[in-house]
């Protein structure tokens, strides 16, 4: 009886709506842009995680080498052309260069010590984050350690060598497209930057 009360009122209040088509459409329109607020906070939200995530103290391993003579100069500024962690926030956003170090440049895949699926392609994890890691380039195929913390489950984590680049790799702060800021970002490598026109 309940259900058949609730099926009728139901009815009834369809019927109320579709006798003023114009009250209808103005009820749709308030919920699809409750909905769309809604999904542009969580947006928000989201990168403001990830610029989080990007952020570092800044600190560098101990062997890693200052680039001698490289193409931006630490406190100069650059344009990002890359959208690591498939953040399109990033690319096209102004840097400021932190730091230039010369050194092997990895993409890895890895598989976070917090569990859960690995990470693929990861760019970039430098020569000097590696447990141990003989000379470079290391070959793609090749089983690593990685000591870096970029991300939440990556110190200690097993990796795997995608590919490797010999290239200078530079440390960033920037300000996302979105407005999220983002300090001491590793790395992006020399081919990822333009020149601010």
């Amino acid at each position: 009886m309940n259900r058949l009360n609730a099926a009728e009122n139901h009815l009834e209040a369809i019927t109320k709506k579709s006798e003023n088509p114009d009250a209808f459409a103005e009820e749709i329109d308030a919920e699809i842009n409750d909905v769309h607020a809604e999904v542009l906070e969580i947006q928000e939200a989201i990168q403001s995680i990830f610029a989080e995530q990007m952020s570092s103290t800044g600190e560098i391993p101990e062997n890693l080498k200052t680039a001698e003579s490289p193409t931006y100069e630490v406190g100069s500024q650059a344009i990002i052309e890359a959208a690591h962690m498939d953040m399109e926030s990033m690319s096209g956003a102004e840097a400021t260069i932190v730091g230039a170090f010369d050194t092997t440049a990895y993409t890895v895949t890895y598989y976070p010590t917090t569990g859960g699926e690995p990470v693929e392609n990861h760019k970039w994890v430098i020569h000097e984050e590696l447990e141990n890691p003989g000379e470079a380039p290391l070959e793609p195929g090749t089983e690593v350690t990685l000591n870096a913390d970029h991300m939440k489950g990556m110190d200690g984590a097993t990796a795997v060598i995608e590919s490797a680049v010999d290239t200078t790799v530079y440390m960033l702060d920037f300000t996302m497209t979105t407005g999220e800021e983002v300090e001491n970002h590793k790395w992006v490598t020399e081919s990822e930057l333009a020149p601010v026109e």
